[in-house]
């Protein structure tokens, strides 16, 4: 996407594919840092980041597989 994107929306709504995309990564990124701050928040600090780094990179690849219909 250029520097000059422009955000593109009509009666407040996205409109252009990119727009949507942007806008639900955002979300999903969020929700999965929140969630796993919630659900980790008990470890001490080398473990927390560990976990979370593991835990990130085995929730990608169940999005990527749902996304690809695999089980």
């Amino acid at each position: 996407m250029s520097t000059f994107y422009k955000d593109t929306r009509i009666n407040g709504k996205l409109v252009r594919l990119e727009d949507v995309i942007d806008e639900v990564y955002n979300r999903a990124l969020k929700t999965i840092d929140d969630s796993l701050y919630e659900l980790l928040n008990d470890k001490d600090d080398d473990e927390f980041y560990e976990d979370y780094k593991e835990a990130f990179g085995h929730i990608v690849e169940k999005l990527q597989a749902f996304h690809n219909n695999e089980d």
